[in-house]
């Protein structure tokens, strides 16, 4: 087991010894009351109820699939339409000039300041909150596609074009593959922001969803509830951000990274 997992391990471990310490009978009376920080066993007990019987009607991998569905649906569509549209904006002066300034404008804009809006325009079902994901995510993937290609070593395409390569084979072989690892770190930043923005889109007109089940929760001061709803979400952002660092490692190694 290499140095940097055991410091990893060492760290998360000390941080359950604390919340333990805080949270149980260790010094005679809890340091924190169950009603604002239950203790991990309490939690885990709470995460095993909930696997068993489920919330509102719903069992919890129920809550988690539809979490799930929304957040891939609104990712999925960002990164098909992003990726490409900053590419070609990082190749083409006049399409940057016609695109980056709506994009850097809506980028600062509040996105949950427009989801009454989203409503209104597409009513209370998935589509909102798919729609408010893609908001979210579309500036960031966009712009970083472009900054990517716009950072392209100019000696490559030149010594591409003396080869006699045309402009499909120069995108294909140095322009696109020198992109990736940029591409590839906004889908990264990409998948915590959209989790978080997953929660904002649960908060309005659902009845289901792992952040809708934490944000019921709260209504009822059910803290363990909503500590299993919250480390869920962190748990599925953190897999997703394995899952794209595994699939950067595999296909960037080839053409995307500097040697």
């Amino acid at each position: 087991m290499s140095r940097r997992l055991w410091i990893n391990l060492a760290s998360f471990t000390g941080l359950l010894i604390v919340w333990a310490l805080l949270t149980t009978d260790a010094f005679g009376a809890p340091l924190v009351a169950p009603l604002f920080l239950p203790s991990p066993a309490a939690v885990v007990k709470t995460f095993m109820q909930l696997a068993s019987s489920g919330y509102q009607g719903k069992s919890l991998l129920a809550h988690l699939a539809i979490s799930l569905q929304r957040f891939f649906l609104g990712f999925g569509i960002t990164v098909l339409l992003a990726v490409p549209i900053g590419l070609w904006m990082g190749m083409n002066e006049t399409v940057k000039a016609v695109l980056d300034p709506p994009i850097e404008i809506s980028r600062p804009m509040p996105k949950l300041a427009l989801l009454p809006l989203l409503i209104i325009w597409f009513g209370i079902g998935e589509v909102a909150k798919v729609v408010i994901i893609v908001l979210a995510l579309f500036p960031v993937i966009s712009i970083s596609a472009m900054q990517a290609v716009r950072s392209v070593g100019r000696r490559k395409i030149l010594a591409a074009m003396a080869l006699g390569a045309s402009r499909g084979m120069i995108f294909r072989r140095v322009i696109f593959p020198a992109s990736l690892p940029g591409i590839f770190t906004s889908i990264r930043v990409s998948i915590g922001i959209g989790v978080t923005m997953l929660v904002g889109a649960e908060m309005v007109a659902t009845n289901s969803g792992i952040a809708w089940m934490a944000l019921s929760a709260a209504d009822f001061m059910l803290t363990s509830v909503v500590l299993v709803g919250a480390l869920i979400m962190a748990a599925v952002g953190y897999v997703l951000d394995l899952a794209a660092r595994a699939l950067e490692d595999r296909i960037v190694h080839w053409g995307g990274k500097e040697g």
